[in-house]
């Protein structure tokens, strides 16, 4: 790292702020989704319509913020731009709250597009500026401690909206709070990171992978060549870690997006403080979570880490449907369902580490996030509608299949290369 640029405490504070913000900004979108659906009345097309073109635009983002960040430069300024144009979004879904009829209908739409956009931004950003600015074991103790804060972001986020609600703002109003908080936000990481750039080029590349070596001839020579085009990083291993990525997306995303509205018409909590909290909790497992999966891929081969993951997350959500109502056994459950299904950023970041070289990190990890994951997230609140066949009583079942469809994919984990264990990154040392 240049001498001008930020040292590795100020990088993970202030990525760390951006990840809280970023991630409690994209789990609060299914929050105004129950509140247009169950305030305002609107159809369940239309609320389907916004979260999948909020995670479409999302996914197709990624891939062109990865290339321009790698070529350019200049991390930190993009990220602040992303959290800024999440603060955007923000005021534009409180413009259509308070209208009426087609204007409000067409601003929600438009409203999601920006929001899908501001969103694309942090994680590759966020995870290259980790993958650049730490090395060796520290890397992965700083990407395990970021990830955190993106899971406090999320479980802050829906019980701060019926908290800040209860102090006399109106629902509608607190969307404005977010958005101004998101624009403060991004003052701070654009005057925290003013220059960091990251390694780019042929002095990022001669150190091959970020996170190490990995086993066979031609991931060897590839990930010593540079970045080379975009064609040049799909490897047998990163195509399979975004199909993993992505189904694994399209299950969490379909069940974790309709959460609150099955809560609300299926267990009866009601558009309240109950609500808030519910959600809260289950986000929340993922604070623990993403800490400990770190920790143990750094023990254990990191594939069979992600498998547990995807199978924990299923497990979860089923143990969640043997309950009922709202009490302790569902809230355990969905504790256990956060803490696997919010812990695969450590995990899918570490891996593509190990899978492309330095100077293409920002667009590798657009490829397994923006492609992948956010890909599968833009299908999932969709694929949840169409199994539920327009009525919300069949949401139960819904989320049952695409429990299923959380656990068949670990059987895509042999196609991973299995990297050395020098390349495995530890969170806690």
């Amino acid at each position: 790292m240049n001498s001008h640029q930020p040292g590795p405490g100020r990088l993970l504070g202030v990525t760390s702020l951006a990840h809280f913000l970023n991630d409690g900004v994209v789990f609060f979108i299914p929050v105004i989704g129950d509140l247009l659906s169950q305030d305002h009345h609107v159809s369940a097309a239309l609320v389907t319509a916004m979260l999948t073109l909020f995670y479409i635009t999302s996914a197709g983002s990624g891939i062109a913020v990865g290339l321009v960040a790698d070529a350019i430069g200049r991390r930190g300024t993009m990220i602040a731009l992303g959290i800024a144009t999440l603060g955007v979004s923000l005021l534009g879904f409180y413009a259509a709250l308070s209208l009426q009829g087609v204007p409000g209908d067409v601003l929600v739409l438009v409203a999601a597009v920006v929001a899908g956009f501001g969103s694309s931004f942090y994680h590759p950003l966020g995870g290259s500026v980790l993958q650049l600015g730490y090395s060796g074991g520290s890397r992965g103790r700083a990407l395990g401690i970021n990830g955190a804060a993106g899971s406090f972001g999320r479980a802050l986020y829906p019980a701060l909206f019926f908290v800040i609600a209860a102090l006399g703002i109106s629902r509608p109003a607190t969307a404005v709070v977010f958005g101004v908080l998101s624009l403060l936000a991004a003052t701070v990481v654009a005057l925290g990171l003013p220059a960091y750039a990251g390694e780019t080029g042929a002095a990022a590349s001669a150190g091959g992978p970020v996170g190490g070596e990995v086993h066979g001839a031609q991931m060897s020579a590839r990930a010593g060549s540079g970045g080379g085009s975009l064609r040049s990083l799909l490897s047998r291993s990163v195509v399979a870690l975004m199909g993993i990525a992505f189904f694994r997306s399209v299950a969490f995303i379909g069940i974790v997006s309709w959460i609150p509205i099955y809560l609300t018409t299926q267990r009866h909590a009601g558009l309240s403080t109950s609500l808030g909290w519910t959600v809260t909790v289950m986000y929340a497992g993922g604070i623990v979570g993403q800490p400990m999966f770190g920790f143990l891929a750094d023990r254990f081969d990191k594939r069979l880490m992600l498998a547990v993951d995807s199978l924990g997350s299923a497990l979860g959500i089923f143990a969640f449907l043997s309950t009922s109502g709202t009490g302790a056994a569902a809230l355990l459950a969905l504790v256990v369902f956060g803490f696997f299904t919010f812990s695969g950023f450590p995990l899918l970041m570490s891996l593509v580490a190990d899978y492309v070289p330095k100077s293409s990190s920002t667009t590798g990890n657009a490829l397994v996030w923006g492609v992948g994951s956010t890909g599968g997230q833009a299908l999932g609140p969709l694929v949840t509608s169409l199994l539920m066949g327009g009525s919300d009583a069949r949401l139960g079942t819904a989320f049952a299949v695409l429990g299923a469809m959380a656990a068949a994919t670990v059987l895509a984990t042999p196609l991973l290369e299995r990297t050395t264990r020098s390349a495995r990154m530890a969170l806690f040392g």
